[in-house]
């Protein structure tokens, strides 16, 4: 089945389970997907300067593709800064990344001396996307359950449903939303019964401090609300035009479950309240309404360090953005009916003349989770053999590659040497072209990313890691291979 008939045939599927309210009276003049990006005001150049959106109703717009962006949005109490901002994509169905950044991890790596970067554990996002008929989250990441990409019962990558792609959003309905974050798919497979609700609430009021109403932000919104099987646990979203995500709280079933901190991160709340016959408590949330102006006056989420360029900003992984030609790139899987996960290496093996490789499972900080089974490898001598994944070479273009790596357990300060390689052979197997991406890991995640010119010639590429110090373990996952959009 080709993509756009396995869209086709969700969507019949995705029709059949909604339920909601006729589409009557009036509707807004924007559409649905305008709530995903945050917007900014511009100067008479069309140039985005740092202000609020909210202050600048005639000379504002959506944050462009490729733009950096003059302000970041953070939550009440300054702990949490999220972000929503375009992202390219081949297929047209991924739109743009919610960031989550906690402020007190700016300077976890000196590649970004006070800027905010991906740091999964102590950060994360959200993948927004959208088709003709819903918008929905394709995956996420957070330091609890680490990388996941949210998939439909028959492999698609389309995911958490949030609200209708159409007038439907602008009123109140239902839908059923199974999905499973199984790290990749064969065929049908089994996945959690959850269900959404959402509703359009014009002129929603943002409290940030009860004593200070200039705070406070009154903007036309969509709620949705995410509850898991049986209702037993549920989230809320809020979508706004001006900021894109704008709030995000999560409930628990039981009375009372509140704590008291809550109350002033998110202040002027309902903490407590009846769904589908239960008492639920809200014990978490966040409001991202008060702005700030980035170090250096601009953060560019698809840039790369200032220190090492190799260095990305803020990874996206490709299966969102286009398709990574390689499988299997977080090293976890395959993925059971049964909901067990088997670690192993599928897709990927060993080559090179020197030392074996020992493999082992990541057992240090952040994760092994959801599947993502991290693998390490060790060189007990060098030179050594090298971790890598061999594909069928895909049409003569520029494309990018890269992987994450990071080494538990350093010391500040300490690095591990190693290489990105990307070789490019003939029909023959003779090596046309071998492009190093020299690296430094740290006891932190950092992705790598380079870029290559596949030549006609070649008929097969090959990445792969290559330990260049010895008796270290080295973590590797996130590995892609697409072309450069």
């Amino acid at each position: 089945m080709t993509p756009r008939a396995a869209t086709l045939a969700l969507l019949g599927l995705a029709a059949g389970l909604i339920g909601c309210a006729p589409v009557t009276g009036t509707i807004p003049d924007h559409l649905p997907t305008d709530y995903l990006i945050q917007m900014v005001c511009v100067d008479a150049a069309d140039t985005p300067v740092f202000a609020d959106p909210v202050g600048c109703p005639d000379s504002r717009r959506k944050l462009r593709l490729g733009e950096p962006l003059p302000y970041h949005k953070l939550d009440v109490g300054d702990f949490q800064i999220s972000d929503s901002f375009p992202v390219a994509d081949a297929n047209g169905l991924t739109l743009g990344v919610q960031s989550y950044f906690f402020t007190d991890a700016f300077d976890d790596d000196p590649a970004f001396p006070d800027q905010v970067h991906l740091t999964p554990a102590r950060g994360g996002y959200n993948i927004m996307g959208a088709d003709q008929d819903f918008v929905f989250f394709r995956g996420t990441s957070d330091p609890g359950a680490y990388w996941q990409p949210w998939w439909t019962p028959d492999c698609r990558a389309q995911g958490w449903l949030l609200y209708p792609n159409d007038a439907r959003a602008f009123r109140r309905g239902q839908a059923a939303s199974p999905t499973t974050f199984a790290p990749g798919c064969a065929g049908r497979i089994r996945t959690n019964a959850a269900t959404i609700e959402w509703r359009f609430i014009p002129d929603h009021p943002y409290v940030a401090d009860p004593a200070d109403p200039a705070r406070t932000r009154t903007l036309d919104s969509i709620e949705v609300r995410h509850f898991s099987a049986g209702y037993g646990s549920m989230e809320t979203n809020y979508f706004t035009r001006e900021y894109g995500a704008t709030r995000w709280e999560a409930w628990r079933p039981g009375a009372g479950l509140t704590p008291e901190f809550l109350k002033a991160r998110c202040p002027a709340s309902v903490y407590q309240a009846r769904f589908h016959g239960k008492v639920f408590s809200m014990v978490d949330c966040r409001t991202w309404t008060t702005l700030t102006r980035p170090a250096g006056g601009t953060w560019d989420p698809a840039g790369t360090s200032a220190v090492d360029p190799s260095i990305r900003t803020f990874p996206v992984d490709p299966l969102y953005t286009g398709g990574n030609l390689l499988v299997n790139t977080h090293i976890g899987g395959p993925y059971e009916p049964e909901g067990s996960f088997t670690c192993d290496e599928r897709g990927w093996n060993s080559e090179g003349e020197g030392g074996e490789l020992v493999f082992g499972d990541l057992t240090a900080p952040p994760w092994q989770a959801n599947g993502s089974c991290v693998r390490t490898i060790l060189a007990t001598s060098l030179p050594s053999r090298d971790l890598g994944q061999t594909v069928d070479a895909p049409r003569p273009g520029v494309y990018r590659f890269g992987a994450s790596l990071f080494v538990a357990a350093l010391a500040p300060g300490e690095v591990v040497e190693a290489e990105i390689l990307l070789t490019q052979r003939d029909d023959r197997g003779r090596i046309v072209a071998i492009d190093r991406l020299p690296v430094s890991a740290i006891d932190r995640f950092r992705t790598f990313e380079g870029r290559v010119a596949v030549r006609p010639a070649v008929t097969d590429l090959r990445l792969s890691v290559l330990p260049m110090t010895a008796n270290v373990e080295i973590a590797v996952t996130g590995t892609y291979l697409a072309r450069a959009l």
